[in-house]
């Protein structure tokens, strides 16, 4: 019988055996931004699940865009542990990806050893409490190419696609926005201006890794902010990427501080699907939809509705590594859920808190 999740999806040229995308996830367990045995050990877990790819991260692209438990992509010192980790992902059964973000005003001086954190504009964070550093233009055309080097390092490394964080109110999205970009320079103002950083970063890694390596990027459908970007402008943007410089979009939704609800159990499953298939009718590029969507039957309904080309299921795969290979071996009763509590993945990365998971008798016991 015909499963629209184990059809394979070609994205640039890279065959991918089915459509169950792990996203990115921040786990905390870097340790001088070095790829660490636990982050081998937990992505070669998910890996033997056998989901078609696995994007880790993020990682660093320069020393202000993220803290020490961040994986590093901002030196060639990193580039050793970057090769173990896309080897192990690779040699226990899924392609490898990696994503690369700049927090911009979502990072703490705390993490940065006193240095301000930096921003389009000089508007303080909710969520920090602090106020960024207004980036100079000399400061922008840096970033953007410390985005250009950071991956041509995950491309070095054998990575086999790449992903760049444009949503989630972190820098790129912070220049998108009208709340936090007030810019009166070509990178503020009106919204070609403010979609100008980000695209010229997504250009700047094109132009690094070539046409034929796959570059992804996350970016949201909706910011869930007041006087934030509307859908149409989402769009807009999303359209502008895939003019011939992405080959796919991952479609993510909200900021950090934005208060509607996105991960907890109160939100229904395949909530947000509604917005990568608003990204979908105006691209040409495969769509990855993502956010509660946590069991094979969504994923189903959701592809052979035409909601997306690919779903990322990332708690779900902290829950259960082994939910592709259950489900393609018919065993969906055997999967343990995700249960969007959210209490020992979120809600313990602001208590600089990891997990360490162990299955018995098919149960879950997060240590912390």
């Amino acid at each position: 019988m015909r499963d629209p999740i184990f059809e394979p999806i070609i994205i640039n040229k890279l065959k991918i055996k089915n459509r169950i995308y792990l996203p990115a996830m921040h786990l905390g367990m870097a340790q001088d931004f070095e790829v660490t045995d636990q982050i081998i050990n937990f992505y070669t877990q998910r890996a033997k699940g056998r989901p078609g790819m696995i994007c880790a991260g993020y990682a660093t692209v320069d020393e202000l865009s993220g803290n020490t438990q961040n994986i590093g992509a901002h030196d060639d010192k990193f580039i050793p542990g970057l090769q173990k980790l896309s080897k192990a992902i690779k040699d226990n059964g899924s392609l490898s990806a990696i994503q690369i973000n700049h927090a911009g005003r979502y990072n703490f001086s705390f993490f940065l050893n006193g240095k301000q954190p930096v921003a389009p504009s000089a508007i303080a964070s909710r969520m920090t409490k602090e106020t960024p550093k207004e980036m100079t233009a000399d400061e922008i055309k840096t970033t953007i190419n410390s985005f250009a080097q950071a991956a041509l390092r995950v491309q070095k490394a054998g990575f086999d696609a790449v992903e760049v964080l444009s949503g989630t109110g972190y820098l790129i999205s912070e220049f998108l926005s009208p709340l936090t970009n007030q810019r009166r320079d070509n990178y503020g103002g009106s919204f070609e201006n403010r979609m100008r950083f980000g695209l010229e970063v997504v250009k700047a890694v094109r132009d690094a890794i070539g046409k034929d390596f796959p570059l992804i990027v996350r970016m949201n459908g909706n910011d869930f902010m007041p006087g934030g970007n509307p859908r149409a402008e989402l769009q807009e943007y999303a359209k502008a990427l895939s003019d011939g410089l992405v080959d796919a979009l991952c479609i993510n939704v909200g900021w950090h501080e934005a208060r509607v609800p996105q991960i907890v159990s109160c939100v229904p499953r395949g909530a947000f699907s509604y917005l990568a298939r608003g990204i979908k009718e105006k691209v040409k590029v495969p769509i990855i939809a993502s956010h509660r969507i946590n069991d094979p039957k969504t994923a189903r309904q959701m592809l052979d509705n035409g909601m997306c080309d690919m779903v990322a299921m990332g708690r779900s795969l902290i829950a259960d590594p082994m939910l592709p290979e259950k489900t393609r071996l018919g065993k969906e009763k055997e999967i343990i859920h995700c249960i969007a509590c959210a209490q020992g993945c979120f809600d313990n990365l602001f208590k600089l808190k990891h997990g360490e998971w162990y299955l018995k008798s098919r149960k879950v016991l997060w240590l912390f």
